[in-house]
Parts: C-alpha cells; structure tokens; sequence
C-alpha cells in the first residue's frame, strides 16, 4: 500500500518456491490486487504474453535472470513498478520504479495496514493454464474459490502446532497454494524443496505431511523398489 497499489490493480508473480514467494502473494492480495502467477522458469514468450494478456501494471520477479530475461518485452508493456525478490542491486530504470527485496521492506517497515474491503466474490488470483494446446488462458480464481478449498483440507487433515509440511509442487499451483494457506494457518512449519534436493530433504526433515501427483508418488515408488531390489 506504500506503493499505491489500488485494488483490483493486476500484478504479475513470476518466482518459485520460497517463503518470499508466499509474502509476496500474501501482500498483494492484503492490498486487494489480483496476482498473476506463474514459474519463473517458464518461456520467455509465455511470461511476456501473460503480461501484457493479464493487463498487469506491476511485475515480481524472483530476480535480476528473470527480469533481464524480460527486458526487451517490457518496453510496449505498462509496467510501471517492478519488484525483485531477491536482494539483488536493481538495473536503474528511468522508467520503472524497481526495488529489491530489502528495500520494499524498508518502505513498508513504518507503514500502517489499511485494510481493503473484499468479498468471497472478489478476484484473487489469475492462473494460467500450461498453454501445450494454444496460447495459455487465465482462469479467474476469487477469495471464495481459495478458501472454499481451504476448508476443504481441514476436513481432511487435522495437523497440530509444528508439524512439518514437505513442499515441491509449485506454491502458485492451485491444489498445493490451498494446502499452504491452510498448513501454515495451523502452525505448521513449512519446508520447500526442489527435485534436486527432494531426496535429501525426506529424509532430513522427515515431514508429516506433503502434497503430490500421482507421478510424484510413482517416483517415490519406483525408487523405493530399487532399494529394496538392491
């Protein structure tokens, strides 16, 4: 809001998994604008096309790879404020106010939460489709579809105060998305992971509760099969 972010203003998420990927969503829908989410590991013409067919007029991006990835596309976009996750020294634009991680948190430090007035039938989100059958297509999600799939994991799991929750799917997935809102609402610590590290990870952390595919389980299958094989 120090920002002068107004409601309902589109603002492209462009990162992966960390906890700055969950405050960055967090607060922009706190300042009642919508996200466009999406990895920032995608093609550069599909982040340039959800761009400019969301009508996004401010832009996070998990770091300076990315943005410098999107340059050139920016210049016939109305990209007016851009904000890296990381605590990367921004490019100086004369066009663009940029801010790093740090210093959007420096502004917002003294700043007072003026609370946007929302309903379950307010726009929250806009998530786009992998875009392998044409152009990607933004589905509209509202306040009410998020927390309707909130209060259906807690029919489901019960978890208690530090428990631990295993994350690879991406956080801006509408199934693993929901899961995080409704873990972390329960006091439960968070861990994101990555293929690489995946392994690993299961077996450091040893967490109570994770969120997969049917291919992810079939990996975990596989692997344990050629263990007990060997």
């Amino acid at each position: 809001q120090t920002l002068n972010i107004q409601p309902q203003t589109k603002i492209a998420l462009f990162a992966d998994n960390s906890p700055r990927w969950f405050i960055a969503d967090q607060g922009i829908m706190a300042a009642g604008a919508v996200d466009v989410v999406r990895s920032a590991g995608a093609e550069q013409q599909e982040l340039a096309y959800i761009l400019e067919n969301s009508d996004s007029t401010a832009l996070v991006v998990e770091n300076l790879k990315t943005l410098n990835r999107l340059s050139s596309e920016l210049a016939n976009l109305p990209i007016s404020l851009i904000v890296l996750l990381s605590d990367e020294t921004p490019t100086e634009d004369l066009v663009r106010k940029t801010l790093n991680y740090g210093q959007l948190m420096d502004l917002g430090q003294n700043a007072q939460l003026q609370p946007v007035e929302q309903t379950k039938d307010t726009l929250a989100t806009l998530l786009y489709t992998s875009g392998t059958t044409g152009k990607p297509k933004g589905v509209m999600l509202t306040h009410g579809n998020l927390l309707h799939q909130v209060n259906y994991v807690k029919t489901v799991f019960q978890p208690q105060s530090g428990d631990k929750l295993l994350s690879i799917l991406p956080s801006w997935h509408a199934y693993e998305r929901a899961a995080e809102y409704f873990f972390l609402s329960q006091g439960v610590t968070q861990i994101y992971t990555s293929i690489r590290y995946f392994k690993q990870d299961l077996k450091q952390f040893q967490p109570t509760y994770m969120v997969g595919v049917p291919r992810l389980w079939e990996s975990l299958y596989d692997g344990v099969q050629k263990l007990l094989s060997g």
